[in-house]
């Protein structure tokens, strides 16, 4: 799974007409400079294979049922990466809650999921967690400045400490 691939992929602007096979035929020239090649598919809009992985796309605009059954689609191919493309000015569910009907609905296991705003030029990441960390584990061993990396783990919020009685207003140091 290569880095470079999902970020060409996201950098693709909403195309002024013919969207879908706009849009397919943007996918397939970003494809085809990493490798990948056409292969056959339930998924609606595009399928690409290479040795080693696999990619699936799905646009959809419609309603909640309609993002189930497309999120189903790229859930069954068996695809390493999925793309599921939608537009805001659909209205009919944010990224956000695209992400937790796939989360609620479907078991992902090691499938990443990268749903995009064709809109806006938005996307979230589902399931990519663990390279992320891998990423700043790497980062750190190999002697990456400390100060610019981001941290790993969530520190806990500094507590002030209180003084008074009880029921009484109390300060803050």
């Amino acid at each position: 799974m290569s880095v470079e691939f999902i970020d060409e992929i996201v950098r693709v602007k909403k195309p002024a007409a013919k969207m879908l096979p706009s849009l397919a035929e943007q996918y397939s020239a970003i494809a085809f400079r990493f490798g990948y090649f056409e292969a056959q598919s339930p998924c609606w809009l595009y399928f690409i294979r290479k040795d080693g992985g696999a990619s699936a796309f799905e646009v959809q605009f419609g309603n909640v049922s309609e993002f189930k059954s497309s999120l189903e689609r790229l859930n069954k191919s068996g695809a390493q990466i999925c793309f599921f493309i939608t537009s805001s000015l659909a209205h009919t569910m944010r990224l956000e809650a695209v992400r937790g009907l796939l989360l609620k609905n479907f078991q992902i296991k090691n499938q990443k999921f990268v749903i995009i705003d064709i809109e806006n030029n938005h996307h979230l990441k589902v399931n990519f967690e663990w390279e992320e960390f891998e990423r700043g584990m790497e980062s750190r061993k190999n002697g990456q400045s400390e100060q610019h990396a981001k941290p790993l783990f969530r520190e806990a919020p500094r507590r002030k400490k209180t003084h008074g009685r009880r029921g009484e207003h109390k300060e803050q140091d």
